[in-house]
């Protein structure tokens, strides 16, 4: 039996227990090309088929929250734990199969199911920069010389903008400090609804340089695009990003097997091909990426940042409305 026949055998096992032939409904905000590698997959392997919700998080978990009487979604797939942490009653605890091989760090919740590991970069476009420097720092970042220089999605909009948010007020001495900083990296920021639309403005030369994950700027530098990762000196949030079951969900037995699926040894190799790091202690990163011991880890504190997140959105809302 060959390694793909064999990782095949173990998904289809650790989601056979449970597996219903009906349509999984699931909310996300990860990138397409993470639905086109890896849902086809589960389909095969499971039977089911699958609805796609796709949303940037805000969007998705406002429409939970209406739904909560009579839920709709079976799982909500790729957004910042704290989302689910911040909102308990929307779902409901399951320990994935394949949990026990989970690396180190990365289960930071009963509440949900780590999918990938989440490093926050920038992507900058040295051709966009003239005489300027690349910056090499979230201090930089914040120098008005980078003034309308800078993509950024809103960190009330998406969840690895909160992530960039919650970050860099760890990054320094005390959140004071960091949020000093923050304020006048936001001055800098050209703001987008659209966390995909960061590094394209970027790749395309619209603007200079980019705040976003780090999977997002290696698909344009393995693209050919004129840009490259840069990752900040200070520290950078590396952090796993959530999968979880809906409470009340019409179809939780498929649920769980798509959380099962996603955590499996063989969709975690494709997480890893399409450049985002592994959750897996079993499986190797991107070779095309950093060792993730060359990567300065800012140390960011998941729990402070879900025990944070209604005070840290609007104070983030109160600075849009002075600075930009």
């Amino acid at each position: 039996m060959n390694l793909k026949s064999a990782l095949l055998g173990s998904a289809l096992a650790a989601v056979a227990s449970g597996a219903l032939a009906e349509t999984v409904t699931v909310y996300t905000a990860v990138p397409e090309n993470f639905i086109d590698a890896l849902v086809p997959m589960f389909e095969e392997t499971t039977g089911n088929d699958v609805e796609i919700i796709k949303a940037g998080s805000g969007e998705l978990l406002n429409r939970l929250t209406a739904e909560a009487g009579s839920p709709q979604a079976d799982v909500l797939w790729s957004v910042d734990g704290t989302v689910i942490d911040f909102n308990p009653d929307l779902f409901e605890a399951y320990e994935a199969a394949g949990s026990d091989a989970l690396a180190d760090g990365m289960r930071q919740s009963d509440l949900w199911t780590p999918f990938t590991a989440v490093v926050m970069a920038f992507i900058v476009n040295p051709d966009q920069l003239g005489d300027l420097p690349v910056p090499d720092s979230w201090a930089a970042l914040a120098d008005p010389q980078y003034d309308d220089m800078i993509s950024s999605a809103r960190a009330d909009a998406s969840g690895s903008a909160y992530i960039q948010f919650a970050t860099v007020l760890q990054a320094f001495g005390s959140e004071e400090e960091g949020l000093e900083i923050y304020r006048d990296m936001l001055g800098n920021f050209v703001l987008s609804e659209s966390s995909g639309a960061v590094p394209r403005f970027v790749n395309d030369g619209e603007l200079a340089i980019g705040v976003t994950l780090e999977d997002a700027a290696l698909r344009y530098v393995e693209g050919g695009g004129p840009v490259e990762i840069v990752y900040p000196s200070e520290g950078t949030a590396i952090a796993p990003d959530a999968m979880a079951l809906v409470a009340g969900a019409p179809n939780a037995d498929g649920g769980k097997a798509f959380i099962d699926f996603m955590l499996s040894a063989e969709a975690q190799q494709v997480v890893a091909e399409q450049g985002r790091r592994p959750v897996r202690s079993d499986v190797e990163s991107n070779p095309a990426l950093v060792p993730l011991a060359e990567v300065n880890s800012v140390g960011y504190d998941a729990a402070w940042a879900a025990d944070n997140r209604e005070r840290l959105v609007e104070m983030w809302s109160d600075m849009v409305l002075d600075v930009q």
